[in-house]
């Protein structure tokens, strides 16, 4: 694992930062003789990731400032919440990543049964995942079928959006319910309490009524995915963005403030990971099919896992982010544990986070980790009653 560095701390906030258009630089790649895992055997991998830079939805647009609309041309030819030419760079970035990574755990050759991908019901995911499998997997003599060509068409699987865990944010009312109530918290309004002049002065601005952390949050992701089309913020937000971007990291902190709303973000997913874990660990003479689990997904859908596995602090993960959850074998003591490996930007490098509970271990123990995780997993058929209950916290 030549692209891992390791950290004993506890991570570091941080926000999406604001890039002039053009090409993403190349990723800084840093290798690690030692990097704590050198005594341990991969036997399988979960893997999610945010998609590339995109274009503005029409939700963030409806907050731009009235007098400054702006045309649809300036989305051309991308279109709106769309994967731009600087977010298929990034996803490329994030498939050279993961290749590095797991080069050798995984074959050269695309074959079928050691991975699988699924991606979300958005242009912008399934885009990227078509990217990142191109830098992965470039066709090898044995696969290239077109020699002037180098790439080789490699399969994923989408759910329908309206049963998809992931878009728990549109599937799942009591998710948004929860949240909400959330704002109402005594310890939340503190947070909240210094921003209140800044509340006023962009609704001043943007002819909105911007009184909550999640308005704020949609305004922050309309700067960014217009600086993704050279569309520059004005000059009053650049004066405030860094209060701006405090409180994108406070609406993430209230998006998984406790339990039940990391359950419902992640819960499922989370619950495969154990199962499909358990399994190998416990079923040894079984064939590992598939070894490698990609998902193609969204920042939130990066932070809930993380939350999930007990590695989270409040921010919003950059595009091309990427977060992995390892079942490894320590090839001496011949005992399980779970790492967990998160690069912050397209491409790396990659840090080992100390998973909460486990103390300073890089892998913590099978045993400990599925019983750390336990009140955020369920079934796919407990979330989709539980999500129905809008009245009972």
């Amino acid at each position: 694992m030549g692209l891992v560095l390791v950290t004993v701390v506890f991570l570091v906030a941080a926000v999406c930062g604001q890039e002039p258009p053009g090409r993403v630089p190349e990723p800084r790649r840093i290798d690690s003789a030692d990097n704590g895992l050198a005594d341990t055997e991969l036997i399988l991998a979960f893997v999610v990731f945010r998609h590339g830079d995109r274009t503005p939805d029409q939700e963030e647009l409806a907050l731009y400032p009235s007098e400054q609309k702006l045309g649809d041309d300036l989305f051309f030819p991308y279109g709106k919440k769309a994967l731009t030419n600087k977010g298929k760079q990034r996803s490329y970035f994030v498939g050279k990543y993961l290749r590095e990574l797991y080069d050798g755990f995984i074959s050269r050759l695309y074959l079928p049964d050691e991975i699988t991908i699924r991606t979300t019901d958005y242009a912008r995911t399934q885009m990227t995942a078509l990217t990142a499998l191109s830098a992965l997997y470039p066709p090898p003599p044995a696969q290239k079928w077109n020699p002037n060509l180098d790439w080789q068409p490699i399969p994923y699987n989408t759910p329908p959006y309206e049963e998809d865990d992931l878009l728990y944010w549109y599937n799942c009312p009591r998710y948004i319910w929860l949240r909400d109530k959330m704002y109402e918290k005594p310890e939340v309004k503190k947070w909240i309490e210094p921003y209140q002049g800044l509340f006023s002065l962009l609704s001043e601005k943007t002819g909105t009524n911007i009184t909550k952390t999640e308005d704020v949050f949609y305004l922050d992701n309309l700067f960014q995915t217009l600086n993704n089309v050279g569309v520059a913020a004005p000059q009053w937000a650049q004066e405030v963005m860094p209060k701006i971007k405090d409180v994108t990291k406070i609406e993430y902190a209230i998006e998984l403030y406790n339990a039940e709303l990391i359950k419902l973000a992640a819960g499922v997913l989370m619950q495969s990971i154990v199962n499909i874990t358990h399994s190998a660990v416990h079923n040894t003479s079984v064939p590992l099919e598939p070894k490698l689990y990609l998902f193609s997904a969204h920042e939130n859908n990066v932070a809930a896992l993380m939350a999930a596995a007990r590695v989270y602090e409040a921010h919003q993960p950059n595009y091309g982010s990427t977060f992995s959850l390892e079942l490894r074998k320590n090839t001496v003591t011949k005992e399980y544990g779970i790492a967990a490996v998160y690069a912050r930007d397209a491409g790396g490098p990659g840090e080992i986070l100390p998973i909460n509970g486990c103390g300073a271990q890089l892998v913590c123990p099978y045993e400990t980790f599925c019983s750390l995780v336990q009140d955020v997993i369920w079934s796919k058929e407990e979330m989709d009653k539980q999500c129905k209950n809008l009245t009972q916290l």
